[in-house]
């Protein structure tokens, strides 16, 4: 989700056009900024979201990434960097508050399909967003490099959960991965790495240091993927980090095929 700092197309606007499409898949955010936003106009969008797309919208959201452009972006929306995290949360709290006819003086209409609103994942590995995603969210979509490092995340949002009182298996937990598949993994490298400087700006070597992140082969990318599963994630996101999206489709197909193997 961007306004400036990446190619982005709005993702709200896509999902309506996806929601008209389908009637099976379920349609998400990773990861909107709400910041980009004003809470009413993102409530409202939210809700007629998910009543287009009949109760199968998943609201993935962020604070925005610690990069050069984030911040410009932010600033452009007035929103200083360093507080974005309790804006987010603010936000997010009122777009609740709107969806449950809590706000004072105000009435949403339509709100969502489902009472209370669509369920929303935080993304994120830090210390304090792993507590926020046990204790105040729905879900937890984060980035992380390793599968270790996930199942350490993984065991933090479920302690935060027990901490407040909430049944840890209440919390959904997914996976956000990016993949480059080739025959031959010094090509999958090759891919990789073009893709993530034309989107990020910086090689993929840097990015792989707070994101997950794998080039090689089906088979290798496969079991890759399966090690987040067997550590606990069951919603997984797959990026293909291929600079067009030509062979998108078949090499998703074959992905999938492996993994099932």
């Amino acid at each position: 989700d961007s306004l400036l700092a990446r190619p982005r197309g709005e993702p709200l606007t896509m999902l309506a056009g996806v929601a008209g499409a389908t009637t099976r898949v379920q349609l998400g955010t990773a990861v909107l900024l709400p910041l980009l936003r004003h809470p009413l106009t993102l409530a409202h969008q939210l809700a007629t979201l998910d009543r287009i797309s009949r109760g199968r919208l998943i609201v993935g959201v962020g604070p925005g990434a610690d990069l050069p452009g984030t911040h410009a972006e932010l600033a452009a929306v007035g929103v200083p960097s360093d507080r974005r995290v309790n804006a987010m949360l603010s936000a997010i709290e009122r777009c609740r508050r709107l969806w449950r006819n809590e706000e004072a003086g105000m009435e949403l209409d339509p709100r969502p399909l489902r009472p209370g609103g669509p369920p929303i994942w935080l993304g994120g590995g830090g210390p304090r967003m792993l507590r926020l995603a046990g204790t105040v969210f729905d879900g937890w979509l984060p980035l992380s490099p390793t599968p270790d490092d996930f199942a350490s995340g993984l065991r933090s949002v479920r302690e935060a959960a027990e901490k407040a009182g909430r049944d840890p298996d209440s919390v959904a937990i997914g996976a956000y991965l990016t993949i480059a598949v080739a025959d031959d993994r010094g090509e999958a490298a090759k891919l990789i790495d073009a893709y993530i400087r034309a989107y990020y700006g910086v090689p993929a070597e840097v990015m792989a240091r707070g994101m997950a992140i794998h080039a090689g082969t089906l088979e290798s990318a496969a079991e890759w993927v399966a090690a987040y599963a067997a550590e606990g994630a069951r919603h997984i996101v797959v990026r293909l980090g291929h600079p067009t999206l030509r062979d998108y489709d078949e090499t998703v197909r074959r992905l999938l095929g492996a993994i099932r193997r």
